[in-house]
């Protein structure tokens, strides 16, 4: 089995190396440069964009959905005493006890929320 090779494409000992890579890098240069300014390169970054504002605004309103339910309430009113608390000098047991309390009534509101999904029905 034999290849042939035609004669202008087959290594030769006094090319240039460095030429070689020289043109390649060039040759990459130019394929990025015009991907980069590609119809398809614009149109995914559209997606992906449209896509981050889309979880953004998800993710706020989750945020001010929490922030107006009762857990959330609850949670926002102990961070404002225990603020309180420290601006007023009480610190230390006061502090641990109302964060305590405001992560173990957020720990009740996700337990809540998780019980609230109805389990996929898997097929036997």
């Amino acid at each position: 089995m034999s290849t042939n090779i035609p004669n202008n494409e087959k290594p030769q000992a006094d090319v240039d190396i460095a030429a070689e890579f020289a043109e390649l890098g060039r040759k990459l240069r130019e394929t990025v440069e015009t991907a980069w300014a590609s119809q398809e390169r614009q149109n995914v970054q559209k997606e992906v964009q449209e896509g981050l504002i889309k979880l953004r605004d998800e993710l706020d309103k989750t945020a001010r959905n929490l922030r107006d339910s009762e857990p959330g309430q609850k949670v926002e009113a102990e961070v404002k005493r225990v603020r309180d608390d420290i601006d007023a000098g009480k610190v230390g047991d006061d502090i641990r006890i109302g964060i305590v309390s405001g992560l173990r009534g957020l720990g009740v509101a996700l337990d809540k929320l998780a019980e609230s999904f109805t389990p996929v029905e898997t097929k036997k």
